[in-house]
């Protein structure tokens, strides 16, 4: 009789073993991704959902077990024609362009000046990056006795210059909101120097000879260098201060409490006073979604930019 033929599919079998490793592949990195899936549905997706729900409700925050009837848009209609929350966004806005583009414009200058630094940079680097490090609470209270008008050091020093006396930086309704961009520009500008002085370092330096060789000046080699290449980090720094300073709240909060006359009032801290001191929760509820709506809409076009440039 003769011997029954056996096939052989080798091919079959490495195409099964490389779908087997592909599925386990998926399976270990979806397993990998859901404790960090399952926190931010905890403690984002969630809590951004019921302020939702809480937004289209009337609920008192007085009365915390009493019932939340439903109102539809009402608390968002309200926005539309309440004068403190044009008030407060138009307060958010100049703070918002005058402590980004301050901070960008100033940084760019430090991160520049850092990259040209041969002797001592470490320590430069050190010491233009502690503002940065000391958190908001600490650095309300530095300036807030730094300008204070009787006892701050920037009174004695007006005094010693044969001024009259220190300015009430606070209480003055002109002052109070450049004062509160001075301190966020002090403290946030060395984020922007550290990103754009990393991307400057980035930037190859064959391209620099051949520019200096070609007999170019430094500002031709800024225009014609720097700036084009450091486009993914301006975009970067802008989406992060832009989101950042848009929900200020810490710095009015302990120096301001936004005053004098509303001048000071940011978006941030009109929220804050609507739920914890009027007690109008979801009106509340409804300014946080504006809020949040708010900054998405400022940050898709910086995102959709640095998807162009390969960033992320």
């Amino acid at each position: 009789m003769a011997a029954s033929s056996v096939t052989v599919d080798p091919g079959g079998r490495r195409q099964r073993r490389a779908f087997g490793h592909r599925v386990s592949g998926r399976l270990l990195g979806m397993g990998m991704l859901l404790p960090a899936a399952a926190m931010l549905t905890v403690v984002i997706i969630i809590p951004i959902v019921y302020s939702a729900v809480l937004s289209t409700a009337e609920w008192g925050l007085t009365d915390m077990n009493g019932d939340k009837p439903f109102v539809g848009f009402t608390n968002f209609e309200r926005l539309w024609s309440d004068p403190d929350i044009r008030k407060s966004l138009i307060n958010t806005f100049i703070f918002v362009v005058a402590s980004v583009g301050t901070e960008v414009a100033v940084g760019f200058v430090i991160a520049n000046a850092l990259f040209e630094v041969k002797i001592g940079k470490r320590f430069a680097n050190a010491l233009i990056l502690l503002p940065m490090m000391t958190t908001p609470v600490v650095t309300g209270l530095v300036w807030r006795y730094l300008l204070d008008p009787q006892f701050g050091l920037l009174s004695q020093v007006m005094r010693g210059a044969g001024s009259a006396g220190g300015m009430d930086w606070f209480g003055s309704q002109k002052l109070a909101l450049p004062a509160l961009i001075l301190i966020d520009f002090w403290q946030w500008t060395p984020f922007c120097v550290l990103v754009l002085h990393a991307g400057m370092l980035s930037i190859p330096e064959h391209l620099f000879e051949a520019a200096r060789i070609d007999g170019a000046s430094r500002i031709q080699i800024i225009k014609a260098i720097m700036i084009p290449a450091l486009v993914p980090q301006f975009l970067l720094v802008l989406l992060f201060r832009t989101m950042d300073t848009f929900r200020v709240f810490d710095t009015v909060f302990l120096l301001t409490k936004g005053g004098p006359a509303r001048a000071t009032e940011t978006v941030g801290f009109f929220n804050y006073k609507t739920g914890f001191e009027y007690f109008d929760m979801g009106y509340a509820m409804a300014q946080s979604i504006m809020m949040l709506v708010a900054i998405l809409l400022f940050s898709v076009p910086y995102i959709r930019l640095l998807r162009k440039r390969s960033m992320i």
